[in-house]
């Protein structure tokens, strides 16, 4: 995915990041799908494989509108096998499992291609969602040469949601498990995080579901947050190509060279943060420099000049 395609994709992904989104539809659904899945919890479970569950079934909400159901559990099935291909060897003649993967990526395509066609047609009819799906339906294309066209084609919208399925999925699950490893270890910001939380619950009623202004009385979940993304650099990393020529600090980056940015050497350099592979929420009452930290990529690029 490059050049107008890429831009389109990337402006679209943003706009769905604004904190109107965020208000009216993502904490909702995220206090809704919680709870179903804390109900559903008996006995011992995999926090890891609970974390998915949630991250996927919220991920089909934003994208297509659609609630968690046997289908969707069906097809997450279907998509861990694809992301396994992800860590084996690129040969589907050595490697049973990057085999098993492109197949399974193609199944995965295929279930979300009637999703697309069918609302597609819907939308023709003017029935409307507020949803990832209807913002693809609405945008334009790249067919003209001013970067605007007719619209996305059906492949290259499923080619996106695969795309964003696989963004969010593992990257996602894996920093709430972390999250609560860290917070476990630490007995004393766990006690602050539970009297944070029990505050704003005392305030509501039992059913009452989590609300904007609730999101923005947690100023220490906040740190708790920004801490276990530092801590746990799930994205190593980020690679970004020179579009001219970069001076940096007396060495000159050639336009078109690769560049890999390391945001865990950022992270976890004592340069910038004090005993900087310690988990302390509480160093974020006080630091604020965004130089230093690139929640997922961030400032990454401004900061290579790419």
């Amino acid at each position: 995915m490059r050049g107008c395609l890429h831009r389109k994709m990337h402006s679209l992904t943003m706009s769905f990041a604004n904190s109107t989104i965020i208000k009216d539809h993502l904490l909702v659904d995220i206090d809704r799908l919680v709870r179903l899945n804390l109900d559903s919890w008996t006995g011992r479970i995999l926090l890891m494989e609970e974390a998915k569950k949630i991250t996927f079934e919220l991920t089909m909400k934003q994208l297509l509108s659609i609630d968690p159901c046997e289908w969707t559990e069906k097809l997450r099935k279907i998509y861990m096998r694809v992301i396994e291909g992800f860590f084996c060897i690129p040969s589907p003649i050595f490697s049973i499992t990057y085999r098993r993967a492109i197949k399974s990526r193609k199944r995965v395509a295929e279930a979300l291609s009637l999703v697309v066609r069918e609302r597609r047609k819907e939308s023709e009819k003017g029935l409307k969602k507020n949803d990832m799906l209807a913002a693809l339906f609405d945008s334009n294309g790249c067919g003209g040469g001013d970067g605007g066209g007719a619209g996305f084609t059906d492949d290259e919208i499923v080619d996106f949601l695969v795309s964003l399925l696989v963004a969010g999925y593992d990257t996602t699950s894996t920093t709430m498990t972390l999250a609560v490893k860290f917070i476990t270890d630490t007995p004393l910001a766990l006690a602050q995080l539970k009297d944070e939380h029990d505050e704003i619950r005392a305030r509501k009623a039992a059913s009452a579901s989590l609300e904007w202004v609730d999101y923005k009385s947690m100023p220490f979940t906040q740190c708790v947050i920004n801490e276990t993304l530092r801590v746990s650099n799930i994205i190593s990393g980020v690679f970004r190509r020179a579009m001219k020529d970069v001076d940096i600090k007396g060495y000159t980056i050639p336009r078109g060279s690769k560049v890999f940015t390391s945001l865990r050497a950022v992270h976890l350099s004592q340069d910038n943060f004090k005993d900087a592979r310690v988990f302390d929420p509480w160093r974020w009452e006080k630091t604020s420099d965004p130089t230093k930290f690139h929640a997922i990529w961030g400032r990454a690029k401004e900061m290579s000049g790419l």
